[in-house]
């Protein structure tokens, strides 16, 4: 978007830099700039017409920002702007604060506005800068920023549920009852935040979606409207399902340096991975959680695969692995041509520890031990 000549322009520089939800109004009360993170709150596009160059009153009734700011906010927002732009003199103070109702996705969420009064060096009137917040209190935020931006975009993006095929993965400690029972529960903490805290970090870089966790398993969707369809989203699934071994022995050789006695053989995680091609995925927003679930079929086979599992089993589904193309396959190490399957009730006879479950769900999917 292009940005205004002159002291305006230098006020947008600095606002651009910092990635801010922000406009711009010129002493005219017209909209001179719109930052690109306000264009993404706003669910607009290149193409959707702002209004930039037209009066603010005409503005706010346009179609873009009736979706995003409430009748409300409208009327807010035009009651204190007027007065500090019909101001010569000054006179009113240069910054001011309100809350603002937006609708964002399908939830109304208020949120902070920083309004600054813009002068230039000779005190002439330059316009306002409308800098838009969330209200939180700062040790909120901080622990916010401590997650992976990439991965929050992603799941911002995911604000109305809907149809989306992806690879999906579950794990989970095998025997993790007797382990939780002969450790102290401290460490036996310090052991699942950090295999979580290992798991979320390989998913957060390949690319995926953390989903629910509960206790001590853990799970993660691939979509495939990333870049590389569906292989693209297979192989990330894969990958992780490869490096997780790895990672978890790296979490226990830690806690080994601490004086605790363990090994990597009391901490093999099952794991199940499969394809979902009819996924219906969106955000779970409660008063108390912020996640990504998915609902379908194919989620429940995928669970069914990892409780199969048994002694660190790692089986991904012959549909998933039927995604990757001759390319993506040999950059995991694979040979698809040369792999076999058994079913999932064979397996769950042998041992695994779904049951007759497994046979009734998922019976008759065919899987692979990666393991």
């Amino acid at each position: 978007m292009d940005r205004p000549d002159g002291p305006l322009g230098d006020v947008v520089a600095a606002l651009s830099g910092g990635r801010a939800a922000a406009q711009i109004v010129d002493a005219e009360g017209r909209l001179a700039w719109v930052s690109e993170q306000m264009v993404m709150m706003a669910g607009a596009d290149e193409d959707t017409d702002l209004g930039i160059g037209h009066h603010v009153d005409e503005v706010l009734e346009r179609e873009v920002w009736r979706a995003l700011l409430t009748p409300g906010a409208v009327e807010t927002l035009r009651h204190d702007l007027h007065p500090r732009l019909d101001d010569p003199a000054g006179t009113h103070a240069p910054l001011w604060v309100l809350a603002l109702d937006l609708q964002l996705g399908e939830r109304e969420r208020t949120v902070g506005l920083l309004g600054v009064t813009l002068r230039d060096a000779d005190g002439a009137a330059l316009g306002a800068a409308l800098i838009y917040t969330p209200l939180l209190p700062a040790r909120v935020l901080a622990m916010v920023s401590e997650g992976d931006e990439a991965m929050f975009t992603r799941m911002a993006d995911l604000a109305v549920p809907a149809q989306r095929p992806a690879a999906i993965v579950f794990a989970d400690i095998d025997g993790s009852g007797p382990l939780s029972r002969r450790l102290p529960t401290a460490v036996y903490f310090e052991l699942i935040r950090g295999i979580t805290t290992a798991f979320d970090a390989l998913v957060a870089r390949h690319g995926g979606i953390v989903g629910k966790h509960a206790g001590d398993g853990a799970s993660a969707y691939f979509l495939r409207d990333e870049p590389g369809g569906d292989a693209a989203a297979a192989t990330a699934a894969v990958r992780l399902v490869q490096e997780l071994p790895g990672a978890v022995d790296e979490v226990v050789a830690d806690l080994v340096e601490t004086g605790v006695e363990l090994s990597g053989d009391d901490c093999r995680l099952n794991v199940g991975a499969h394809w979902g091609a009819d996924l219906f995925i969106g955000q779970v927003v409660t008063g108390g959680r912020l996640e990504v679930t998915a609902l379908g079929d194919e989620v429940n086979e995928c669970a069914r695969i990892e409780q199969v599992a048994t002694g660190g089993q790692r089986l991904v589904s012959k549909t998933l692995v039927e995604r990757l193309d001759e390319a993506a396959a040999a950059a995991l190490g694979l040979r698809p041509r040369s792999m076999t399957y058994r079913m999932l009730a064979e397996l769950g006879r042998d041992g695994g520890t779904a049951g007759g479950k497994a046979e009734r769900d998922a019976g008759s999917l065919a899987v692979h031990d990666l393991s």
